[in-house]
C-alpha cells in the first residue's frame, strides 16, 4: 500500500469525522459503485425476489439479506484500489473475485454475521487476510480503546434502511389512483404476490444507496484507526518533508554547478531515486504493535450449563414455547402454510422484550453518563498482567513448578530458576491479596504496596525473602546459592501448612 498515492488525506480524526469522510468516498465514486453493486447482485436478488413472490415467502429475502458480507465483498474492494488510484473495471473485479471474496468469509457467514462491528473487521479479513490467532491478535489492537463507533454506524445504517424503504412503499402507496380505494392495512399487511415484489423492489433500491455508503464509511474508520495506530501522517509528512529538501538540494547542486562552469569541464550528475520506505519495514511495525510485549491480552474462561433433556417432566422454557404456539390469533392459521408463519403472541414478546432490554440499557447509559451509578466495580483492583517485566499470567507459568525450577538449577541459570519462582509468587499472592499497581511498578514497588494495604502475613514476609534473592541475583550480579532457591521453593510449596501453622 503506497500512501503517497492516497486521494484522501491521511489524517487523525475523531470517529464521526472519519465516517463523514466515507460518505465523502461514496459521493466521488457513487456511480462506479452503483455499478458494481449492481453487477454482483441484480440477477441474484431478482431470481430471489421471483422466488418470494410465486411461493409467497419471505425466506429468499431473507437468504439474500444474510449473504451481505459476500455482497460488500466487491465494494470493498473497488474502494481500497481506488483511493489509492487504482479504479477497477468491472472485468478485473469478477477475474479477483476468489482473491478478495473468500478470505474469512466462512466466518463472516457463520458466527460473526450478526456482530454489529462487520464494516470495520471486514478491511481486516479481506484486506489483510490475516488468520488465526494473527487475525485474532490484530482485531483486538484496532478495535482497542479509545472505540471507532463501528456498531454504532451498523445501527445507524440498519435504521436508514427500514426507515427508506417504509418511506419508499408509502410514496408508491400515495401515487396509487384514489379509484382503487386500497386501505392501509391492504397494503402493508395483506400482501399479495405483486404487493411482496413491489415491497422487495423498494428494499433492494434503498440497498443500492445504503450498501456502498455502508462500506464506505466502514473503510474510512479502519482508515483513520490504522492513521493513529501507525502514524500514517507522519510518515506522510516526512516523506514530503523528505522530497523538498531533495528538490532544494537539487537546486543548490545546480548553482554551485553553474559557478564552477567557467574553471572546471562539465560533470555528469548522477541522480539518485528517491528512496522510498519499504514494506518489510511496514510489516514489522504491524507485528510489532500486536505483540503481546506491546499490549498485553488476558483471556478469560467461563463455564456455564448446557441444556439436559434426561429430565422426564417439562420445563419452564417448553411451557412457554408452546403457549406461543398454541394461542394464534387467527382462527384460519391451520390453512396458512407460509413458512413465516410466525404466532402474534411470539411476535408481541419478542417486540416487548426487544423493547424492555432497549429502555434498560439507555437507563443504564444515562445514569452512567451522569455519574448516578455506583463505582464498586470501576474501583475494584485489576490482577495486572505484567509486574517488573514478569509476566504473571497463569497461562503462562510452568504447569510443574518444581520441575521447571529444578531444571533450570540443574541446567547453571539460577536467574532463571528464581524468575519462575517469583513469577508464581507474584502471581499467587496478588490473586490472594488484591491491591492497584501503577503501571511499571516494580518488584520493591509492589512489596510495598502489599505490606502498606494488608501488613506483613506469612505469604507477603515470604515475598519479601524471595524479593531480596531476586534483586541480588538479577541486579546485583551476586547469585545466591542453589540450596537457597531450593530452600525458597519447598518454603513456598509448603506456604498452606506454614500459614495454618502460624495461625
Amino acid at each position: 500500500m503506497e500512501l503517497e498515492k492516497a486521494s484522501a488525506r491521511l489524517a487523525p480524526r475523531s470517529p464521526w469525522q472519519a465516517a463523514d469522510l466515507g460518505t465523502q468516498f461514496y459521493r466521488h465514486w457513487a456511480g462506479p459503485i452503483t455499478r458494481v453493486w449492481l453487477l454482483f447482485t441484480a440477477v441474484p436478488y431478482a431470481l430471489l425476489l421471483t422466488m418470494a413472490a410465486l411461493n409467497n415467502s419471505l425466506w429468499p429475502l431473507l437468504i439474500f439479506w444474510w449473504l451481505k458480507p459476500l455482497w460488500e465483498r466487491p465494494l470493498l474492494a473497488f474502494y481500497s484500489h481506488a483511493l489509492f488510484g487504482e479504479t477497477l473495471t468491472l472485468r478485473a473485479l469478477l477475474k479477483r473475485w476468489r482473491h478478495y471474496a473468500l478470505p474469512g468469509l466462512a466466518g463472516q457467514l457463520t458466527w460473526r454475521r450478526l456482530s454489529p462491528m462487520r464494516s470495520f473487521n471486514a478491511s481486516v479479513w479481506q484486506l489483510e487476510q490475516v488468520k488465526g490467532d494473527t487475525a485474532s491478535q490484530r482485531l483486538k489492537v484496532l478495535n482497542s480503546y479509545p472505540s471507532n463507533r463501528a456498531g454504532m454506524l451498523t445501527l445507524l445504517v440498519l435504521h436508514l434502511e427500514q426507515f427508506m424503504t417504509l418511506g419508499l412503499m408509502a410514496l408508491l402507496y400515495m401515487l396509487v389512483p384514489w379509484q382503487f380505494n386500497l386501505e392501509l392495512s391492504d397494503w402493508f399487511y395483506d400482501q399479495s404476490a405483486l404487493q411482496l415484489a413491489i415491497s422487495g423492489l423498494c428494499f433492494y433500491l434503498v440497498l443500492c444507496i445504503t450498501e456502498p455508503l455502508y462500506v464506505a464509511c466502514g473503510f474510512a474508520l479502519y482508515l483513520n484507526k490504522r492513521t493513529w495506530l501507525e502514524g500514517w501522517d507522519l510518515q506522510l509528512g516526512l516523506t514530503r518533508l523528505g522530497k523538498r529538501r531533495r528538490a532544494a538540494s537539487k537546486v543548490v547542486g545546480a548553482l554551485l554547478i553553474l559557478l564552477l562552469v567557467p574553471s572546471m569541464e562539465p560533470a555528469k550528475a548522477e541522480t539518485t531515486p528517491p528512496a522510498h520506505s519499504s514494506q518489510a519495514e511496514q510489516q514489522q511495525v504491524i507485528e510489532l504493535l500486536a505483540s503481546p510485549e506491546f499490549m498485553p491480552l488476558q483471556e478469560k474462561t467461563e463455564r456455564q450449563w448446557i441444556d439436559q433433556d434426561d429430565s422426564e417432566s417439562e420445563s419452564l422454557m417448553e411451557k412457554i414455547w408452546r403457549f406461543l404456539f398454541d394461542n394464534l390469533d387467527d382462527e384460519d392459521a391451520e390453512t396458512n402454510s407460509t413458512p413465516l408463519n410466525i404466532p402474534d403472541a411470539l411476535l408481541w414478546t419478542i417486540f416487548w422484550a426487544l423493547f424492555i432490554a432497549l429502555a434498560l440499557w439507555l437507563i443504564l447509559k444515562v445514569a452512567n453518563q451522569f455519574g448516578l451509578r455506583g463505582h464498586s466495580t470501576r474501583n475494584r483492583p485489576v490482577i495486572p498482567t505484567h509486574v517488573a517485566g514478569l509476566d504473571i499470567r497463569k497461562r503462562s507459568l510452568p504447569k510443574n513448578l518444581d520441575r521447571a525450577v529444578d531444571s533450570a538449577l540443574k541446567a547453571g541459570d539460577i536467574r532463571g530458576a528464581l524468575a519462575i519462582l517469583m513469577r508464581a509468587a507474584l502471581a499467587g499472592i496478588l490473586a490472594r491479596y488484591s491491591v492497584a499497581l501503577a503501571a511499571g511498578s516494580t518488584e520493591q514497588q509492589c512489596l510495598r504496596t502489599l505490606q502498606q494495604h494488608h501488613g506483613d502475613p506469612l505469604p507477603i514476609a515470604y515475598l519479601q525473602r524471595l524479593t531480596q534473592a531476586w534483586i541480588s541475583t538479577a541486579w546485583a550480579h551476586r547469585p545466591v546459592s542453589d540450596e537457597q532457591v531450593r530452600t525458597l521453593m519447598q518454603h513456598w510449596q509448603q506456604m498452606d501448612r506454614l500459614e495454618a501453622n502460624h495461625a
